[in-house]
């Protein structure tokens, strides 16, 4: 069944989690690449997360320095601001109780390198084959967030990766590059003053250079675009312009969010065919108020909005995820599996469970003095709660939502 959902606003508060950040390398076809990984505190080994970037030479914390003209006409509000959208989402995420595996792009750390498609667009292979190394990670509960360019990527790369058990797609083209590249030209043009018969005219050429390679109309001659020559752009074609059928083929829980003020991926774009084509079960999400970047107009980090949508979305798919206590003494892993809450610790015991509502009326509760406990919520209605837990070192409380 496929569910449409718009927020207005999500009251998901996430505890944090005390984690480890660590550099690391991977290899992809024959190059070193610079990667980050977050673990969370706990027992794992931990559900995770790979975070696909966005089509430009991205560091892993995806740096957007906001500077220049057309900033100054588009975002206004961000000017002069450093966005760092991979690091703010990589962090709350694995606050959350997720590791985190974020990297540099290829043509960042290797500017001059020869660009294949493999090469270019496909390092998460590489990066799952690298985390199947480690043992703090569960590489059975696999998650790929492609951004923008890479939500392209991930259900193509999924679709021989049985690992990948969840896909999510954050402000995803649902056209080809050639139809949003001239609509985006045309777009800042009109916005910020600028020529828009040129922008009019490069936008047809590109659609002209974009529809010859297609029809097999070039030769090793052909000039490159953007310096990626035909013959790539043809292999690029032939697996992002099937973004649907990929996602079909993968046959992954997969979640898309859209958000109300992205102009490079207007979320409304051919929502309807694009709907009617995914014909895999699929939640489709539309966060108002947010850019490309997944910012406000005013504020330079990811909203946390994406997060806590996010992170809602996979507890109903991905178990268990550890969270931390508010207060300190230690972590929990606690799981929610057919409505039974487990809430499991090495370090306390626990005496006591008690489950209110937002409005702190009592639900449920047990009494347990153990290292586990659990309680059954399966006549409770789908909702948020609050998990009031006392321990032999004090009291402790985490929001949970029952789906």
């Amino acid at each position: 069944m496929r569910t449409i959902y718009t927020f207005l606003l999500l009251l998901f508060v996430q505890p944090i989690i005390a984690k480890t950040s660590l550099n690391v390398t991977f290899t992809h076809d024959g190059l070193s690449v610079n990667a980050r990984i977050q673990i969370p505190d706990g027992s794992g080994p931990h559900p995770v997360i790979i975070i696909g970037p966005g089509s430009g030479a991205n560091d892993k914390d995806g740096t957007i320095p906001m500077v220049g003209g057309n900033v100054a006409c588009l975002y206004p509000g961000l000017l002069n601001n450093t966005l760092t959208p991979y690091k703010d989402l990589s962090e709350a995420l694995s606050d959350s109780g997720y590791a985190v595996l974020t990297y540099d792009k290829i043509e960042f750390t290797h500017p001059t390198t020869t660009i294949s498609f493999y090469r270019i667009w496909m390092p998460i292979k590489s990066a799952i084959a690298y985390l199947k190394t480690r043992n703090d990670v569960d590489t059975n509960q696999i998650i790929l967030i492609g951004h923008s360019e890479s939500s392209g990527t991930i259900p193509y790369i999924a679709r021989t990766e049985p690992g990948v058990k969840a896909l999510i797609s954050l402000a995803g083209p649902r056209r080809p590059i050639d139809s949003i590249l001239p609509y985006q030209m045309v777009y800042i043009a009109q916005t910020c003053g600028g020529d828009v018969n040129m922008a009019i005219a490069q936008g047809q050429q590109i659609q002209q250079y974009c529809a010859d390679v297609r029809n097999g109309n070039y030769t090793s001659s052909t000039p490159p675009m953007f310096g990626v020559s035909a013959a790539v752009w043809d292999d690029y074609f032939n697996v992002m312009d099937s973004v649907a059928i990929n996602y079909n083929l993968a046959a992954k829980s997969t979640l898309f969010i859209g958000l109300g003020d992205d102009f490079n991926v207007p979320v409304a774009t051919e929502l309807t065919r694009f709907q009617a084509e995914v014909t895999i079960p699929a939640d489709f999400y539309t966060i108002p108020g947010l850019n490309h970047y997944m910012t406000t107009a005013t504020v330079p980090t990811v909203a946390e909005v994406v997060t806590d949508t996010i992170v809602h979305w996979l507890r109903g798919r991905i178990y268990p995820a550890s969270v931390a206590t508010l207060e300190g003494g230690g972590v929990f892993d606690i799981s929610i599996q057919n409505d039974l809450i487990t809430v499991n610790s090495a370090m306390v015991t626990i005496k006591s469970i008690h489950v209110t509502d937002m409005s702190g009326r009592l639900i449920r509760s047990n009494e347990c003095m153990d290292f586990s406990c659990r309680i059954d919520m399966s006549d409770a209605a789908p909702a948020m709660y609050i998990l009031n837990i006392t321990t032999s070192a004090g009291r402790k409380a985490v929001k949970v939502f029952l789906q």
